[in-house]
């Protein structure tokens, strides 16, 4: 396991705020890739769309991974993935707002012990 010297966030938080940025940037490419697709940049369409499957993959991997640990209902993890930049929209401001839960914060901070 990495040491994280003086860090005191758990596994989950880290995971958590990966997740929020990650949900940004799934946004972004999105925002980026309707904005050639409007202005008819074939090339540019072609491109911004490859970047942007590979980040919603990524984004949809990290939703399902940390579904159950940040105890968020299968119907949020469903609308999150099913509504596109809306859904990761929802998924940052919820990570935002509520962030990790108390409960699965401290038994992720128990789970591991820590070397002497």
């Amino acid at each position: 396991m990495v040491d994280f010297a003086d860090d005191t966030s758990t596994e989950l938080e880290r995971k958590a705020v990966a997740l929020k940025w990650v949900s940004l940037v799934e946004t972004v490419s999105y925002v980026g890739l309707a904005a050639f697709w409007l202005t008819g940049n074939k090339p540019g369409t072609e491109i911004f769309g490859s970047l942007h499957g590979m980040i919603f993959l990524a984004f949809a991997a990290m939703v399902l991974t940390i579904t159950r640990s940040m105890e968020w209902g299968w119907w949020f993890a469903a609308v999150g993935l099913l509504a596109g930049p809306l859904g990761s929209l929802l998924v940052y401001e919820r990570i935002r707002k509520r962030g990790v839960p108390e409960h699965a914060r401290r038994r992720t901070a128990t789970a591991v012990p820590h070397p002497a």
